[in-house]
This record gives structure tokens, C-alpha cells and sequence, in this order.
């Protein structure tokens, strides 16, 4: 589950200021997992949005390094042993950052962590009534060598940021975009 979970352990990193004298580049996914859990305002949102799960899908509550997540996976298709999923995590805002801080912070991170990271798409849309920053990209898992794609969608509601993301496996984003969009479309937040 941490090839799946690490999108979701990035954009929780550019959510604080990690203190940390390493580079992201020599950081394994483990160690990225256990610097987002013990980041001030983790999990804030625990408890405060409800959101439906596509048909087919499995939904699971899960923590891993300290970190709650929202965990959703489409079912496993026979062609290969990686599942596409949707994951949520929360933290509460540090003062002074705005969604344009969180976003930009986001594909910093991500561009610094994942190898061979590529942005391919950028927008905003509205989710739980609010506004809300959304990015596409292609990365290269560095563990595993596994290209991926992702749609990392940020949105902050009273001074908590709600990041859900989707990963797929390379050329598979589109094909699984309206499950997202169904859970997108489905969110309540407090």
C-alpha cells in the first residue's frame, strides 16, 4: 500500500515547512511517510467530511506513520498487480498559507521527490462549495521504478486542507477519471 499511499505523504509534506537536513531526493518513501505524520495539524479533518465510494470500489479508514487516511481502490484489473485508487488526507493550515500556497508547495515537492515527475494539466473547480486547485502529472516511482499518473485536488475549508488523490498507473488517468469525479462531486465538508 506505500507505492499507493506516497502521492497523498507529498502534498501533506508541502502543507509544513519540514525542518529536515536531507534533500527529498535521498529520502525514501518510508521516510517521507514518517516526516508527513509528524507534521503539526496532521489529520485535522478527521471526523469532518463524508464521501460516497464508486460502485465496485473498496473503501477502507486506514493509518499508516501516524497519517489517517480515506482510502478508496478500484478494483483490481487482470492485467496487473498495481490498483488504481483515490485517497484523502487532512491537515490543518499553518497561518498565513492560502490554497495558492498549498498548491504551489505541492508540485515544489513533487517535482523534488519523484523521479522523472512531469505536469501535464492545471485548473480550479469548485468541491464541498469552495474553491479548489488541481493538478495532473507523471512521475516515476523511485522504489519501484513504476511510472504513474496522478490528479492531486486541494481544496481548504475552515483552515483545514482536504488533498484527494488519484493514481493510476501511466496512460490509465483517464479511464478512472470519473470515479473521481464521483467522489469529488460527492464530498461534504464541515
Amino acid at each position: 500500500m506505500k507505492l499507493q499511499l506516497i502521492s497523498a505523504a507529498v502534498c501533506l509534506l508541502s502543507f509544513t515547512a519540514c525542518n529536515n537536513s536531507r534533500s527529498p531526493k535521498e529520502l525514501s518513501s518510508q521516510e517521507v511517510l514518517e516526516l508527513a505524520g509528524k507534521a503539526p495539524g496532521m489529520n485535522a479533518g478527521k471526523g469532518t467530511f463524508t464521501v460516497n465510494t464508486p460502485a465496485g470500489w473498496t473503501k477502507i479508514d486506514t493509518v499508516m506513520s501516524r497519517i489517517e487516511y480515506v482510502f478508496m481502490m478500484a478494483p483490481m484489473g487482470e492485467d496487473s498487480s498495481f490498483q488504481a485508487n483515490v485517497n484523502i488526507v487532512t491537515q490543518e493550515l499553518k497561518k498565513g498559507f492560502t490554497l495558492d500556497n498549498v498548491m504551489a508547495s505541492t508540485q515544489k515537492e513533487m517535482e523534488t521527490f519523484f523521479t522523472d515527475y512531469k505536469k501535464f494539466g492545471q485548473g480550479e473547480r469548485t468541491v464541498t462549495d469552495v474553491k479548489a486547485k488541481w493538478m495532473k502529472c507523471e512521475y516515476m516511482h523511485r522504489e519501484s521504478g513504476t511510472l504513474l499518473n496522478g490528479e492531486v485536488t486541494i481544496f481548504v475549508k475552515n483552515n483545514i486542507a482536504y488533498a484527494v488523490t488519484l493514481t493510476t498507473l501511466a496512460k490509465d488517468l483517464q479511464k478512472y477519471e470519473p470515479a473521481l469525479e464521483e467522489i469529488l462531486n460527492s464530498f461534504t465538508a464541515k
